[in-house]
């Protein structure tokens, strides 16, 4: 069997992780994707965690993000083990519950150059065979043809709509709403590009400022 083990903070969720692990399960031929959610991640611990959205909100985005795609399971166990997350440990654990398996863990591209620094690494590589996949960015005119189109129904206050909508057809998709903000509270505005462009998604974006129909 061939598992493949997706962890991370998914502070937001966007297409980027859903297209990895979609990309992840054609090329590596996976019988399963374990879609793991971080309680705290360990490169986030000096900001104390404070910065990431309420956890229980965060794992129904990811559980929403990742319910129509065959063959990934949300799994909590981070969550609910709480403190720092880890992935040794929890690799540990899933090798111990699947005896022969072959893992994978997959990663975003952005995330190899850090992998030295990951606890008790070695091992990881011992269990596990690693997998980095890019991001696709999304075209700006697809974008702004949804809006002209009338696809994405926005907050209902009216002067939010005006100001959202006109911003992101401004800004060719770039979410508007957060750009006054202090930088750790930037809108990821390449996610926030792909996930209007995504014709599959439907739902709140991250900052919940729009409905995409």
């Amino acid at each position: 069997m061939k598992i493949g083990l997706y962890g991370g903070s998914f502070n937001p969720v966007h297409l980027g992780h859903v297209g990895i692990a979609r990309r992840a399960i054609a090329d590596l031929g996976l019988d399963k994707l374990i879609v793991i959610p971080a309680h705290v991640s360990p490169f986030k611990v000096a900001d104390g965690g404070v910065r990431q959205p309420e956890i229980w909100q965060r794992v129904e985005l990811v559980q929403a993000a990742f319910r129509d795609l065959e063959k990934a399971v949300v799994d909590l166990r981070e969550v609910e083990r709480g403190g720092v997350s880890y992935a040794i440990d929890t690799v540990r654990e899933i090798a111990a519950e699947n005896p022969g398996a072959e893992l994978f863990f997959v990663i975003g591209e952005d995330s190899v150059e850090g992998l030295p620094r990951w606890k008790d690494i070695d091992e990881l590589k011992k269990l596990c065979t690693f997998k980095s996949y890019p991001r696709t960015p999304e075209s700006s005119t697809a974008i702004r043809k949804l809006f002209e189109d009338n696809k994405v129904v926005l907050n209902q206050d009216e002067k939010v709509v005006k100001a959202v909508r006109e911003g992101l057809v401004r800004k060719g998709g770039y979410c508007p709403c957060r750009l006054p903000k202090n930088p750790e509270f930037f809108c990821p505005c390449d996610e926030f590009k792909g996930q209007l462009a995504d014709p599959s998604y439907h739902g709140l974006c991250h900052c919940r400022l729009y409905l995409k129909v």
